[in-house]
């Protein structure tokens, strides 16, 4: 049995025959059945600035070793701490029976100490996991955090774009995933920073309120990371009949990758980890102009994926597209993909959101709220519907987004509600 199986599909089965035309290609990769559960790479990055003092660094502490008490003797793991600088405080090593004395006194040793210098810890948990990467394993990092990078000296590091090209060059050139917990009121740690930096590494963000909520936040993602079946899959899109002009990943949740770079009508995006059981769904639109002659169906691309482990067992498709004039033809849309159209706009609207608050202008707040509320009253999100009506309450009030609650509607969006 193959490691993956794709599966495709149109908005529109048909285009007009004249004039250029959008279609959105649905892209599904489901992993095999049955397949076994790769061994762990695993590094912990934990936040020990000044900030986490008393009970956030003492659940921080009591989360990790807990997580390195589930390692499997195939499994190795790394933790190391970031403050004024960076150490390991566990090297990375196998685990049997669970983590041992020396390991488990190791973290709960660790103590607050200065700044919160984010960029030296990636680069020392990078660096402490990198010999260990391999095709048969699955290599993440999880990186907890209570506030906002800053330099040596403490000042806030306002030029987020060198970490999130960090993580976003750890996994196209590595294959590292990146997973980020946010630890306290998000006014402190920028939820839009730390979900942003997840997504450069094909990760995902989570939020701990509370140091109460660390332990059942760590194990959230640990179970997700540990129910890996294939590392390092990449999608290659060839043979391309038209223009790439956005591309998403829609289930388990929401992302939206950079434009992509088409060469001789190819390109290849490197999409992570696949976890037992969990689809994986990506939306590509695509322009393409009138065809040239009487066709009535014709290619638009071949669609490719494989994992590292396994690069002769691709798994391919090809899309093919039909060409009509009738309008009873050109109606038709496939009720799944602008579903999951529509939740690709929903997070849109949610960076929209998020733009007009962190700019002040009330009047965009207000207009983006109001098409933000009625897209997900109409996929049937009540929770994100309540969130967005509290927000338009403060505005009428004359009060001000918090930030709590900005990043609630952030971690509401990026869930995919699928249809049945």
């Amino acid at each position: 049995m193959p490691d993956l199986a794709l599966r495709t599909a149109l908005d529109k089965e048909f285009r007009p025959t004249r004039g250029e035309f959008l279609q959105t290609l649905l892209i599904e990769l489901s992993p095999g059945r049955g397949m076994r559960t790769l061994p762990l790479n695993l590094g912990i990055l934990l936040d020990n600035s000044g900030s986490m003092e008393g009970d956030k660094l003492e659940r921080a502490k009591r989360a990790c070793a807990l997580i390195l008490d589930q390692l499997s003797p195939e499994d190795r793991a790394a933790v190391a701490v970031f403050s004024s600088g960076s150490r390991v405080v566990v090297p990375s090593a196998p685990f049997g029976e669970g983590a041992s004395f020396k390991t488990r006194q190791n973290v709960m040793d660790v103590r607050v100490e200065g700044a919160t210098e984010l960029l030296a810890g990636l680069n020392t948990i990078y660096k402490e996991i990198e010999p260990f990467k391999s095709p048969g394993n699955t290599t993440f990092v999880i990186v907890l955090s209570d506030g906002q990078p800053t330099d040596a000296q403490g000042f806030v590091d306002r030029d987020l774009s060198k970490f999130l090209e960090r993580a976003k060059s750890e996994f196209e050139r590595g294959g590292v995933s990146l997973s980020t917990i946010g630890l306290g009121s998000a006014a402190d740690y920028d939820a839009t920073f730390l979900r942003d930096l997840a997504d450069k590494g094909s990760g995902k963000f989570l939020m701990a309120a509370s140091p109460e909520d660390l332990a059942a936040t760590f194990q959230d993602e640990f179970g997700r990371i540990a129910s890996t079946v294939l590392a390092d899959v990449t999608i290659e899109v060839s043979r391309l009949n038209g223009r790439a002009r956005r591309l998403w990943r829609v289930v388990p949740d929401k992302k939206i990758f950079d434009a992509p770079q088409v060469t001789n009508n190819s390109f290849r995006v490197p999409v992570g980890s696949v976890q037992n059981d969990q689809p994986q769904a990506y939306l590509l639109d695509v322009v393409t102009s009138a065809p040239e002659g009487a066709k009535s169906r014709d290619l638009l691309c071949q669609i490719a994926a494989w994992s590292s482990a396994s690069p002769n067992q691709r798994a391919e498709i090809n899309v093919l597209t039909g060409y009509s004039d009738n309008e009873v033809e050109l109606a038709q849309r496939n009720g799944e993909v602008v579903r999951l159209l529509e939740e690709a706009n929903d997070f849109k609207l949610q960076v929209d959101l998020e733009s007009a608050v962190k700019s002040g202008d009330r009047r965009k707040m207000t207009q983006v709220l109001e098409r933000k509320k009625k897209m997900t009253q109409r996929l049937g999100k009540t929770s994100a519907t309540k969130v967005l009506e509290e927000m338009e309450d403060t505005l009428v009030r004359g009060g001000e987004i918090s930030a709590d609650t900005l990043a609630v509607s952030s971690a509401e969006t990026k869930k995919t509600k699928r249809l049945a």
